[in-house]
């Protein structure tokens, strides 16, 4: 092997893939197994996917797909970004030039970047966390907070907007019709210029309280 080549990274520099697989160059071309160099690079950096191709006579051409970043959780006086599977992507002092919400009212432990978070004494919120997070992907830049409330072994999610809007939805709520439903109220609110209020989407039909 003489030759690596990257590409489809943006946020990741070329240098710290190379940094993961570099220790392959020299190697016998018909020696390297792709599928497990795509491993060793996802377990190491913050990428969704990694292809690994080999081009004779002694390229390797490694694709990746990064994570995006979704939402930040509070560690340590900076933050930790995640993604919508909760993995970590980096970890920074502050959130300039960032338009994603904050994620409250749960504590991580030792964040480790391309890991999932763990959640301090309540890591079965990760899944219902995770569910919200894909549902909410595509108004992330739309929101300030997403709180969680655990209490005798119920998980609910206070959805704070930067705009002045709270959604609260119970743990049987976390479910793409629901989120479809607030984007829906929220756009008709909006539009009504209804001012700031609460939206409770756990009831059959959606109740707006104005604050």
């Amino acid at each position: 092997m003489k030759k690596i080549e990257v590409e489809g990274n943006s946020s990741i520099p070329d240098g710290e893939i190379l940094r993961v697989v570099n220790h392959h160059l020299g190697r016998n071309t018909f020696m390297i197994k792709p599928a497990l160099i795509s491993e060793e690079i996802k377990q190491t950096l913050p990428v969704k996917e990694a292809t690994v191709k080999l081009r004779l006579p002694g390229t390797m051409v490694i694709k990746v797909e990064e994570r995006e970043v979704m939402a930040a959780l509070p560690y340590l006086g900076g933050f930790v970004l995640i993604d919508p599977d909760g993995y970590v992507v980096k970890m920074q002092p502050d959130l300039e030039g960032l338009r994603i919400p904050i994620i409250t009212g749960i504590e991580i432990t030792k964040p480790e970047k391309a890991k999932p978070i763990a959640i301090n004494r309540k890591q079965d919120l990760l899944e219902d966390l995770k569910k919200a997070l894909k549902c909410l992907s595509p108004m992330r830049a739309e929101l300030s907070e997403i709180h969680l409330d655990y209490q005798e072994g119920e998980v609910s999610f206070f959805i704070y907007t930067l705009d002045g809007f709270q959604i609260y939805l119970e743990e049987n709520d976390i479910e793409e019709e629901k989120f479809l439903l607030m984007k829906s109220v929220l756009e008709d609110l909006r539009k009504r210029g209804m001012g700031k209020g609460l939206i409770d989407l756990s009831k059959e039909a959606p109740v707006f309280k104005a604050f």
